[in-house]
């Protein structure tokens, strides 16, 4: 005689074998999603805790107009400031005579006062007869102070000073004269002639170099 087992029980089974299969799968997928969120969230912490410096380095120099600025890592705020420091640097160079000027950056209202410093820097350097004197830029009345000046001579000026330079070598200091002597190897913006053998620091107690001989 033959037993005949239900199919119902068999279908139990099969129904739990696949949901246990089921929860195995996604208790894995969840397992694996947070270990990669887990991962992931310190490097990029890390990232922007790099990235912030760096973007305030960037800022820094595009401020002070120094190299490595990259204006494309400023924000909007940021490049209306620069732009300001920008145009601030432009008219003290052009103020004061120095290298970086760009008189078609100044405003109406900057350049009297840019004109008014300019010659005041040409009448000192022709009273003084320093190098830089245009005297077609004199007044009438610059012009007659000049004039009255007592006309110096090189037979005036006391014998020239000596110094040691970093090569053990004695090297004349700046001095005053008439024309280019033949081992001078600068003239200096006070109008004196240098005869250092290194360029560096040249001049750097008289104006600095106004032209290499």
């Amino acid at each position: 005689m033959y037993n005949f087992r239900s199919p119902e029980p068999l279908l139990k089974l099969r129904k739990v074998g696949a949901y246990e299969s089921s929860m195995k799968k996604l208790v894995f997928t969840l397992l694996v999603f947070a270990f990669s969120s887990f991962v992931a969230s310190p490097l990029s912490g890390q990232s922007q805790s790099e990235q912030q410096p760096r973007d305030q380095k960037d800022y820094y120099n595009c401020l002070h107009g120094f190299v490595g600025c990259d204006p494309s890592h400023l924000t909007d705020t940021e490049r209306t400031q620069v732009r300001e420091a920008a145009h601030r640097r432009n008219y003290n160079n052009c103020l004061h005579g120095l290298f970086g000027c760009n008189p078609s950056q100044l405003t109406e209202a900057e350049k009297p006062a840019v004109q008014e410093a300019t010659d005041r820097r040409n009448y000192n350097n022709c009273l003084h007869r320093y190098v830089g004197c245009d005297t077609s830029r004199l007044t009438d009345s610059e012009k007659a102070v000049i004039d009255s000046q007592p006309s110096t001579s090189t037979s005036d000026n006391p014998p020239p000073r000596y110094y040691t330079n970093k090569d053990g070598q004695q090297v004349q200091s700046p001095t005053y004269y008439d024309k280019a002597p033949a081992n001078a190897t600068a003239q200096c913006r006070d109008g004196t002639y240098s005869f250092s053998q290194h360029r560096q620091g040249t001049c750097s107690h008289h104006g600095g170099v106004a032209k290499w001989l």
